[in-house]
């Protein structure tokens, strides 16, 4: 399209000036501008593919802008010479035609950078290292405004210096048909100028707006919460920048996201919620809670673990209390933490009048599954269960730099003790008397009244209810 343009404009402005130059050679002019582009056309691609395409994908549309110009350049340069030296054209004339072409070339070859970039963006890494030399949108713009003035200035000039050389201003009469013929050249020039510039401006603003949906669809992902895509880096502007700053903060949601989903499988919810968004120094105050505190053990788990390998222990803890795990948040209970063969878990009673009931049918599902394991040598587990309803503080534990968030306090111990009396006194669920006022009427008969019992560390007998096996199983 350029060169037919090219070619178009150098043969308008070739055969005005030869109508005041009394030459006949603009046929001439616009015949070696065909020979000269089809040469051009010939040769362009396997130059292109070796000084373009095998380059940098960064750096394909700058040597697309040096190639395109190289070519105009020297078709200029060969057309001056022919012009002057083969069709005995004038040194000015010459020159507003080698003019024309570079102006045309100017305009061409910025276009085919665009172009060239515009392709890139599809071929591009979706995430790009780091990017240097840098050039800002604004620099790119005031610096082809700046040169498009004065391409416009120096073209409008020359016009005007040759029909001065062709006598428009004599003596003191100025003669109205060259004042015309400038006019109109001038008009001529100043809308291909203009068009070319409308044109550039098109194909730009194609490129920002890619640049901007790319920007938008990222940031709409990142609200939605995909991380899966990164921006793709596409320009060293702002652009290019933004987006490289932008797959740093992916890298660190996902980072971030990896830490909740890791939180959100060890506490509950409103824990992962104040971890995330609670700084170390209020976490570590402490807060009062209202909790029913469960103690779960395997008994007889040592011998177990003196008769295995490392391996075999290990698989079964974890297979194990994955299904312990499942059963307790089935339940509404949080595992705080894991003790060897022992679990420690918490059921809030804030805010649910049935939050005991829930910590018992969690022991009693968990007495029952643990029963229906059976090992290879024909062993079966028992679990040891000791549930008490009280206050306990809640807040991390630990120094500065390594803590853990878990509850502490006389209702956690006396339920560590309940459980450790559930082996003397042969039940395999021990409840205080705090949680058995607690329970439904149903679950309550479940239950079996123990007396005052002594447990250690506490001067005090206290009330308990046992749960045996045998109970559950004819549940």
């Amino acid at each position: 399209m350029y060169y037919l343009i090219t070619i178009m404009v150098i043969g308008i402005i070739s055969l005005r000036s030869n109508t005041f130059d009394s030459t006949s050679a603009s046929y001439s002019t616009v015949i070696t501008l065909i020979i000269l582009f089809l040469i051009s056309l010939l040769i362009r691609t396997r130059l292109e593919l070796e000084l373009v395409i095998k380059q940098a994908l960064f750096d394909q549309p700058k040597k697309q802008l040096l190639f395109e110009f190289t070519i105009y350049t020297c078709i200029a340069i060969i057309l001056f010479i022919v012009e002057v030296y083969l069709n005995q054209q004038s040194y000015l004339v010459a020159s507003k035609l080698l003019s024309g072409v570079l102006i045309i070339g100017y305009f061409a070859s910025i276009d085919s950078a665009l172009k060239r970039e515009h392709d890139c963006f599809f071929k591009l890494n979706r995430k790009q290292s780091n990017i240097q030399n840098t050039i800002s949108v604004t620099r790119r713009i005031s610096l082809f405004l700046t040169v498009t003035l004065l391409v416009a200035i120096l073209a409008n000039a020359l016009s005007a210096y040759s029909y001065m050389s062709l006598g428009a201003i004599s003596q003191s009469k100025i003669d109205q048909s060259l004042i015309n013929a400038y006019m109109i050249e001038t008009l001529f020039t100043l809308g291909i100028v203009v068009a070319l510039t409308l044109r550039l401006i098109h194909s730009y603003s194609l490129n920002l707006q890619h640049l901007f949906d790319n920007q938008v669809d990222a940031l709409q992902h990142i609200q939605d919460g995909k991380l899966e895509e990164y921006v793709p880096v596409l320009s060293r502007d702002e652009f290019g920048v933004i987006a490289q700053k932008t797959n740093r903060v992916i890298d660190e949601l996902r980072d971030k996201e990896k830490i909740r989903q890791t939180l959100e499988s060890i506490v509950s919810p409103d824990i992962m919620k104040k971890l995330m968004h609670s700084d170390s120094s209020s976490l570590q105050q402490g807060e009062k809670k209202h909790i029913a505190v469960f103690f779960c053990d395997l008994r007889n788990f040592t011998n177990y673990a003196e008769k295995n390998t490392p391996e075999d222990v290990i698989f079964f803890l974890n297979s194990y209390f994955g299904k312990i795990v499942d059963i307790v948040t089935e339940h509404n209970g949080l595992v705080n933490k894991f003790m060897g063969d022992a679990i420690l878990a918490i059921f809030h009673l804030d805010d649910n009048t049935s939050t005991a009931d829930n910590a018992v049918e969690t022991a009693l599902d968990i007495v029952m599954h643990s029963n229906a394991i059976c090992l290879p040598d024909g062993e079966r587990f028992n679990v040891g269960i000791g549930i008490h309803i009280g206050y306990a503080t809640a807040g991390t534990i630990g120094s500065q730099d390594r803590f853990e968030y878990t509850f502490i306090g006389d209702t956690v111990n006396i339920a560590s003790r309940l459980d450790g009396l559930s082996k003397r006194l042969g039940y395999s669920i021990i409840i205080s008397e705090e949680t058995y006022k607690y329970l439904n009427q149903p679950t309550q008969e479940k239950f079996t009244d123990l007396g005052m019992q002594k447990i250690r560390g506490k001067e005090t007998p206290l009330h308990v209810y046992g749960a045996s096996t045998v109970q559950y199983i004819e549940r």
